[in-house]
Formats: C-alpha cells, sequence, structure tokens
C-alpha cells in the first residue's frame, strides 16, 4: 500500500469523473503576477517513471503558453526532493538552481487520502421506434421500451494534492507565490487525468500568478 501511494505521489491514481474540474482551491499568495526565466516543475515521488510523465505534461502545459519550463528529472539528482533538507543543502541547491537560470520552482506533494463512498445513480434507456398509424398493431408498438439501469456504489481512495509556485530569487523572508490544491480520485486513464491536472494547473497560474 506504502508503494502504492509512493508510485502515486502525484498522479498514479486519480480522478474518474473526467467532466469534473480537479482544481478545489487556489490563492495568489504574493498579490502579484510575474514573468519568471525559466520555471523548474518537480513531482515528489520515488517512482521515477511516474516522476517523468507527472513532471513532462506540466513542462509540455506551461511551454505551450509561452512559459520557459523544465523537468526536475533533467536539472536536478533524484535524491535532492526526496529526502529532508537542512539549510545548508537548500541554499546550495537554490544557488545552483539560479546559476542554471531558473528563477521559480513548482513542487507538488500528496497531503491527504481517504476512502470515499458514494452512490452513482441508475437511469432508465428509452428506445423510440418511428411511428405507422396505418394498422392497430403499429401504432400500439409505438409506444417507447424502457430499460432501467439500478444505482451502483463507488469506491476508492481519493487524494489531495498541493502545487506551490516559489520565487527563488527572493532571498528574504517567505518566497511562496501561489498554492493551489486539487482532488484526485482513484482512475483507469492515468494519463488523461495528468492531462486534466497539468491544463488546470497551468491555467490557473497564468490567471493568477504568472505572466508568460
Amino acid at each position: 500500500m506504502v508503494k502504492h501511494l509512493i508510485i502515486f505521489s502525484f498522479f498514479a491514481i486519480l480522478l474518474a469523473e473526467c467532466g469534473n474540474s480537479y482544481l478545489r482551491e487556489s490563492t495568489n499568495v504574493s498579490n502579484i503576477k510575474k514573468s519568471y526565466d525559466k520555471i523548474l516543475v518537480v513531482a515528489r515521488t520515488k517512482d521515477k517513471i511516474a516522476r517523468i510523465r507527472a513532471e513532462g505534461y506540466v513542462v509540455n502545459e506551461l511551454s505551450s503558453h509561452g512559459v520557459k519550463a523544465e523537468s526536475s528529472v533533467d536539472a536536478i539528482s533524484m535524491e535532492s526532493f526526496n529526502k529532508e533538507m537542512s539549510d545548508e543543502e537548500v541554499e546550495n541547491l537554490v544557488s545552483k538552481l539560479l546559476d542554471a537560470g531558473f528563477t521559480g520552482v513548482i513542487v507538488t506533494n500528496v497531503i491527504n487520502r481517504e476512502q470515499y463512498s458514494e452512490v452513482i445513480p441508475g437511469g432508465s434507456n428509452v428506445g423510440y421506434y418511428p411511428p405507422r398509424y396505418g394498422r392497430f398493431g403499429q401504432y400500439y408498438s409505438y409506444y417507447p421500451a424502457t430499460s432501467w439501469e439500478p444505482d451502483r456504489i463507488d469506491t476508492g481512495v481519493e487524494y489531495t494534492i498541493e502545487s506551490c509556485l516559489y520565487d527563488i530569487t527572493v532571498t528574504e523572508g517567505e518566497n511562496l507565490q501561489w498554492m493551489g490544491r486539487f482532488k484526485l480520485k482513484n482512475s483507469s486513464d492515468i494519463v488523461e487525468a495528468i492531462h486534466g491536472y497539468s491544463k488546470e494547473l497551468s491555467t490557473a497560474l497564468l490567471e493568477q500568478s504568472i505572466n508568460p
């Protein structure tokens, strides 16, 4: 179960209802919008395949809107974001990122998970047939034929995912610029879920915090 959560740490289990929004709340902490030379995208997970996939889609979404971004897989070592770092290690990492041209960092973590159970209402399917009024039997059979589907119970795990944007050029005080929380449920279509998340994250950041 722990390994399953780690693999998900960003995206291995995701929202099932494709039409629903992933984003639940967001805020521009700094109350300003600004441009970034280059943004590092970090998905904190020990599973490298999940990390590559998650970060790659976010990078692509941001890039499609004119925001230069790069996956942490290509920029820093795997270990850097998977352990507790000392203040000195953080300063060294920030210094390396600044030297590499990064001015912003997006970090995503799973902050909560809980079981859910919900009733999916059943429904009816009605089939209509072309009317023919010439004979009683044909007219009578025009009435719709209805089939019914029972309610079903959907259960699984809902994850709360938090994404934060930092301005690493700010050297004094807090440098958190924006944060958003997303609700994600079990899903068999991981690729579609990653697309949905990355699009909503990109849209929210561009509307509230980032100037392309």
